[in-house]
């Protein structure tokens, strides 16, 4: 937008447990409930993400239930309930579940994850979501 030009304001919002910006999922935050600037997902899972890059968005990950471990370049996190961590955009990560089960709060900046997740989930081609999301699986 240019100079003096502003967006339109966004309302604030709270959900109880189990609420969801978008029916059937998980995403507590989105493109359209945030206006764009983030997107959390809280995910009960037994399973996590193979090595991929996002071109556009920040992630990070907060563990509310059981461990999972997470890799960001070189480096990898063992991570518990209460823990954190922040997989920044242009560096490879993957992530998976220690155990049979965790719930992890996943975040990015700026959002459009839960887009490329649901139709990731719903069967749509690899390559052509890579190229639409910036995201590159390696």
């Amino acid at each position: 937008m240019g100079p003096g030009v502003s967006s339109p304001a966004m309302a604030g919002y709270a959900l109880g447990p189990g609420g969801s910006v978008i029916p059937d999922s998980d995403v507590k935050a989105g493109r359209a409930s945030t206006g764009g600037s983030l997107t959390v997902i809280e995910s009960r899972t037994a399973g996590g993400a193979p090595l991929h890059v996002h071109r556009r968005e920040d992630e990070a990950m907060y563990v509310l239930e059981g461990s999972i471990w997470a890799k960001c370049g070189d480096d990898r996190f063992e991570l518990e309930p209460r823990s954190f961590v922040f997989l920044p955009r242009d560096v490879p990560h993957a992530w998976d579940v220690v155990g049979d089960e965790a719930v992890v709060l996943i975040l990015t900046a700026p959002a459009g994850l839960e887009l490329s997740l649901e139709e990731f989930h719903g069967g749509a081609d690899r390559a052509d979501l890579a190229e639409r999301y910036g995201i590159e699986f390696g």
